[in-house]
């Protein structure tokens, strides 16, 4: 028991932290997630978990994790949480990570990527890169035939005010986009890398890489040109892969919401009203009234080519 109120029952997950389920007393013993960091921690893991919880609580996205509320651990009876250790409280979602399932159907890995497309655009207006797309930050569960994900782990994730190579190289090796590698400035394309090479560990069950050492992936990201078997799923599918492993981000799509287009572009409308940006920098414009704009004034085609202008302080729907 935690402070009297929240009541361990079983471990979710460990890492630099640990995340466990438990019942909140002071919310008619609602199942609850807790994450936690040991007071033994450095501060750069301190600073992390807290931009962390200040991230999720700033973001509303249907399928980022709610987070709830941030605490010191000042009493702990029978659980292995250290005194004086600091949690936060995320809302239970009771999935499992992508790579739990064998085999998607495409119709099913194509409402995963059209939920993963919705949410990085969201979070790449909000002015922020996630960094660390990966099957394994990526809950699943089913409702019916339908799968519904929430993306967790926002220890990578940070904002970007313009294309920047002052964030260090962030992430899991085998989800890193080139440029960061190269040392060149980058911007929100290389969560659409991540993206490409997690759909191409769900597609051939296996990652394109030929050895495991880290340094040899990192030259294989940089310099490999990956090969693409015959697969069960579609050709239209394999090209949105292909495209988003593009080693030139300007090869790649622009933003999710071009994603979003190939797959089926009759979404776009009905997805739109959770695109409104986190309401946090004054260079950020309003996603809704600039896509009800276009999609009044302008055709598809036109909707998808247009970018704001460099370095003028201010974003478009298709620009950051």
């Amino acid at each position: 028991m935690i402070n009297g109120r929240y009541e361990i029952t079983g471990k979710l997950g460990s890492g630099r932290s640990q995340v466990f389920l438990c019942i909140d007393k002071g919310n008619s013993n609602k199942e609850t997630a807790i994450k936690v960091l040991s007071n033994n921690c450095d501060a750069d893991d301190l600073a992390s978990f807290l931009r962390e919880f200040d991230i999720l609580k700033r973001t509303d996205h249907p399928n980022i994790i709610k987070a709830i509320e941030f605490g010191t651990a000042l009493e702990c009876i029978g659980c292995e949480i250290i005194k004086g250790s600091k949690f936060y409280t995320l809302e239970y979602f009771p999935g499992k990570d992508l790579l739990s399932v064998e085999n998607y159907t495409e119709n099913a890995l194509s409402e995963i990527i059209i939920q993963i497309s919705s949410f990085l655009f969201y979070l790449h207006q909000s002015n922020y890169i996630y960094y660390d797309l990966k099957p394994e930050n990526i809950l699943v569960t089913w409702a019916g035939q339908k799968p519904v994900i929430k993306i967790i782990d926002f220890g990578f994730c940070n904002r970007v005010l313009s294309a920047t190579k002052e964030n260090p190289i962030s992430g899991t090796a085998e989800y890193i986009a080139p440029e960061p590698l190269r040392g060149e400035r980058h911007d929100h394309r290389v969560d659409l890398y991540s993206l490409g090479m997690m759909l191409y560990r769900l597609v051939y069950k296996k990652l394109p890489f030929g050895s495991l050492n880290e340094i040899e992936i990192y030259k294989a990201q940089i310099e490999n040109e990956f090969e693409f078997p015959a697969t069960k799923y579609s050709e239209k599918l394999v090209r949105i892969i292909k495209k988003l492993l593009s080693k030139n981000p300007d090869q790649r799509y622009y933003n999710t919401v071009e994603i979003l287009d190939e797959i089926d572009r009759t979404l776009i409308p009905n997805l739109s009203g959770t695109w409104a940006p986190v309401k946090v920098f004054e260079d950020r414009t309003d996603a809704i009234s600039i896509l009800n704009t276009y999609f009044r004034d302008k055709t598809s085609s036109e909707i998808f080519s247009v970018k704001g202008s460099e370095g003028s302080g201010k974003s478009s729907l298709l620009s950051l």
